[in-house]
């Protein structure tokens, strides 16, 4: 149980872990959409936190990691819970792997810190928007916080909050030390629980009363009894005497007021209620009110003052020509500009959503001044379509707060309003699509960059959809999760079995035991040990029958009635036992032990190998024999897909003409040959061409020949010398690779060690690399400075590993532990090996957090990929081999040993 005078284990997330400083105490406030992530920097609120920390007297602040969001200015503080949001959201996809103890909010307004009373209501507001954030609307997870044990559950994590105020004075541990803000500190419960109680047990008395004897000697004791009672909440806001009650801060009181007698406004007396669907009645209200404008006379100045725009007639409208103008001025003015294939692919789509016309012009029941609608959501003309009038009218019924995009809309309220007011006015999907464009495009200018790059991909969203109806359309739209980035919620795993027999749980990277599968089938009593996926499961008179298969080879398998683990079909298993008959006389495998158990899906069926692809370097013809012999079996995928994956590969795109439909050019081949891992193949391999759409770098190529091949029974540094030794063979090279670190090669191609960061300033000065002073982590530096330099001069056939920096997601491992091998020979990059990330939740948290900043809106869909690692990929071993270089490099050699010597 944390202490309630303990900051969080503190300390400020070094370089290494945050990217330049963005924005500081004073800065503007968060990025004004909710949702547009945004990735702590090192001068935000957990930098203006730090004089607070680093006079605590708590044991562990000094040590202990800390991130934030830029200062929410203003007296809102309901707002600044939900903008923090989103960055508690990406906080707890990485807290644990990051090793960070705490997210801190910082509100500048002194209204916020003033009172004791303003405190506790700013706690309840600030805690209250971080759950609205998380879609807890009806404030349920304040529920029941006078209970003992009860705890502030937000995205999917308990939380212990700790809130510093100006009004505290120095001898409270509260105190902020002279500054004037408000500071509101978040700390997972298992952030303290690894500092205090590495075993996850409560923690030591000894620990408790250490922390309470250096704030005694620092002058600032606190209640030894409060803090040792178990309702956590009355530790969350401490109180300002020692006479002074526990603050139930979650209660909601009257708004108080600052010294100067101002409100706080939005403290509490602005917080949303929780909110519901609208009334029907209401709704049929507004639709049949709204239904009556449009049918009003085509004057333009109904119902508005003198000086409202008039704007063209009723009647048929050219939306098509005020969104493509809109669109063209909001690019043009967008600071930083937007690229110009962004761009293009932008107006080319806008101008898609005006095909469907002519559309209606009505006078619009929004722009009247006497319609209850946020300033924000009034149309900026007197006529447009009628989903003009649905769009706006919905986005009101459905944001209890701050209008769209400023504030999350309510998805159940806003099916509602869609379904009332789409169902009396009418509403055609494309129009609504193009009204919705020509709102975002409005607001595009003044956004900055994150939420700049929030519109622009809710933009790129709209122009292909895919939306069946006008409910689906505006849920996308508004919905917190990126629509061009398909992450399915991928179930959790079943907890492992427990008890005799059950195994290990499959957290190791070892392959299924394979071998087996090659010879005769077991005579009575001799013992195998085999791995496979189950196809079938019989269950007859208390005992369990199974069939095991892997590469068209099948075992029937007979488990002990009352075992622990219950299988089904499609689940991964590993077994040992003795060969033996049933009752019928048929062989089975009479099993005494699960090795291991991977509950899973069917995959998908394999699809046929096609021909050979034309134009394939030469030696594509040496590889494909070799891989033969090695047990590799050929497969071939489709080069135009609907989606695509691949890292931030960028893909070349295309259109179906006739269904109407976006294709792209693959980036890898990956998935395909995964899913027939999946299956039940062992080793499966692909030779084809691979397309990037990124910037071109030196000589790079838009189109390259790729071998990537798979092995589930292989470990990975099996693996790399199997790919060194066919490299060696098609350039018919005897050497023997060597295994060298990334540290020791750069040392001896740089003659500087990576950790030397003087060293590396000087050698980025003397090779005119790049300007040391936009790395705040030496070993970026030295990975460019590799990239660029020092690979090349890497001599003989090496297989580099303990490789620094960030690795693919679908990489098992983080960093320096990330389980992938690079092979270079005579200075050329050819390939990179690694070993597969096969957890799909890990996997989709990882995939979230890499496209959070993507700032390229394009239709990237992970739904297939998760699927098919949660059906129970094996533990593989992969590899991705340039051909185009093998096959230059194997070219130079050839041309040298024919040149005659002199």
């Amino acid at each position: 149980m944390p202490e309630p005078t303990t900051i969080a284990p503190t300390t400020a997330v070094p370089p290494a872990a945050a990217p330049p400083a963005t924005a500081g105490p004073g800065s503007a406030p968060a990025p004004a959409c909710p949702y547009a992530p945004y990735a702590p920097a090192v001068t935000d609120s957990a930098d203006a936190f730090r004089t607070v920390q680093d006079r605590a007297e708590c044991t562990f602040a000094r040590r202990s990691r800390l991130v934030g969001m830029p200062a929410h200015v203003g007296p809102d503080a309901h707002a600044a819970g939900l903008v923090a949001g989103p960055a508690l959201r990406a906080f707890t996809a990485r807290a644990a792997a990051d090793r960070l103890d705490g997210f801190v909010v910082e509100l500048t307004d002194p209204v916020h810190g003033a009172t004791p009373a303003a405190v506790a209501a700013t706690t309840r507001a600030v805690l209250a928007g971080v759950l609205t954030a998380d879609g807890d609307r009806d404030l349920a997870g304040l529920a029941g916080a006078e209970a003992e044990h009860w705890w502030f559950r937000a995205f999917g994590t308990r939380w212990f909050a700790l809130v510093f105020a100006p009004s505290y004075g120095p001898e409270s541990p509260r105190h902020t030390f002279g500054s004037a803000s408000t500071f509101v500190l978040l700390q997972p419960v298992e952030a303290f629980d690894r500092h205090a109680s590495p075993r996850g047990a409560a923690i030591a008395e000894g620990v408790r009363e250490d922390i309470r004897d250096r704030y005694a000697a620092g002058g600032r004791p606190y209640d030894a009894e409060l803090a040792a009672q178990d309702v956590e909440s009355l530790k969350f806001v401490w109180p300002h005497g020692p006479a002074d009650a526990p603050v139930r801060w979650w209660e909601r009181p009257a708004p108080p007021a600052d010294a100067a007698g101002r409100a706080p406004a939005a403290l509490e007396g602005t917080e949303p209620a929780p909110h519901h669907p609208p009334d029907p009645a209401l709704l049929a209200a507004v639709a049949a009110a709204a239904a009556a404008t449009h049918a009003g006379p085509p004057d333009p100045t109904r119902g508005l003052p003198a000086a409202a725009p008039a704007g063209p007639p009723a009647g048929a409208g050219d939306l098509g020509a005020d969104l493509l103008v809109a669109a063209t001025a909001a690019l043009a003015d967008a600071v930083p500009p937007v690229d110009r294939e962004t761009a293009r692919g932008l107006l080319a789509g806008l101008a898609g959503l005006t095909l469907d016309g002519p559309h209606r012009r009505v006078p619009l029941h929004t722009a009247l001044p006497g319609t209850d609608l946020p300033a924000a959501l009034r149309p900026v003309g007197a006529h447009g379509a009628p989903e003009e009038d649905v769009f706006r009218l919905a986005l009101a019924a459905a944001c209890p707060g701050a209008p769209w995009p400023d504030g999350p809309a309510d998805p159940a309220a806003l099916a509602a309003a869609v379904r009332v007011l789409g169902g009396r006015l009418g509403c055609r999907v494309p129009t609504l699509a193009a009204v919705a464009a020509r709102h975002l495009l409005h607001l595009l200018p003044a956004a900055d960059a994150a939420g700049r790059r929030h519109l622009l991909r809710r933009l790129a969203w709209l122009t292909d959809s895919r939306a069946a109806g006008a409910q689906a359309l505006l849920l996308g739209l508004t919905g917190p999760d990126d629509p061009l980035v398909r992450l399915p919620a991928v179930p959790p795993a079943p907890a492992p079995a427990t008890g005799a027999g059950a195994g290990a749980p499959d957290e190791d990277e070892e392959p299924l035991p394979l071998a087996d599968w090659h010879r005769e089938p077991p005579a009575p009593d001799e013992e195998r040990r085999l791995g496979g996926r189950v196809r079938a499961v019989r269950r007859h008179r208390g005992a369990t029958f199974a069939d095991l298969s892997w590469a068209g080879r099948t075992v029937q398998l007979s488990l002990p009635a009352g075992g622990p683990v219950r299988i089904r079909p499609g689940d991964l298993l590993a077994v040992r036992g003795r060969g033996g008959r049933s009752r019928t006389g048929a062989a089975v495998l009479l099993v005494d032990e699960v090795l291991r158990h991977r509950p899973g899906r069917s995959a998908r069926p394999l699809r046929a190998a096609g021909p050979d692809p034309a134009g394939e370097p030469p030696v594509a013809g040496l590889l494909r024999p070799r891989l033969t012999r090695l047990g590799f079996a050929e497969a071939a995928s489709p080069l135009l897909t609907e989606g695509y994956f691949g890292g931030r590969a960028r893909p070349f795109a295309t259109r179906q003409a006739d269904r109407d439909r976006p294709l792209y050019l693959r980036v890898t081949t990956e998935l395909d040959l995964l899913r027939r891992l999946a299956e039940g193949r062992t080793r499966v391999y692909e030779i084809g061409p691979s397309f990037r759409n990124e910037p071109l770098r030196g000589a790079a190529a838009k189109e390259f020949t790729m071998l990537e091949a798979y092995a589930a029974d292989l470990r990975l540094d099996a693996m790399a010398e199997l790919v060194a030794d066919l490299v060696a063979d098609v350039l018919d090279d005897p050497r023997r690779p060597r295994w060298t670190t990334f540290d020791e090669a750069f040392a001896e191609t740089a003659g500087a060690h990576p950790d030397d960061t003087a060293a590396l300033h000087r050698l980025a000065a003397r090779t005119g690399g790049p300007d040391p002073r936009r790395f705040a982590d030496p070993h970026a530096l030295a990975q460019r400075l590799w990239r660029g330099t020092y690979r090349h001069r890497l001599p003989g056939v090496a297989l580099v590993h303990r490789i620094p920096g960030p690795a693919s997601p679908f990489i098992a491992g983080e960093g320096r532990t990330a389980r992938r091998v690079w092979l270079s020979v005579d200075g050329v990059e050819l390939a990179e090996i690694s070993a597969n990330e096969r957890d799909p939740d890990r996997l989709a948290r990882r995939l979230a957090a890499q496209f959070a900043s993507d700032p390229h809106p394009v239709h990237r869909d992970y739904g297939d990929v998760l699927e098919t690692f949660a059906a129970g990929v094996p533990p593989c071993v992969g590899v991705g081999l340039g051909l185009t270089r093998l096959a230059e490099l194997r070219a130079a050699r050839t041309t040298t040993a024919q040149e005659p010597r002199p």
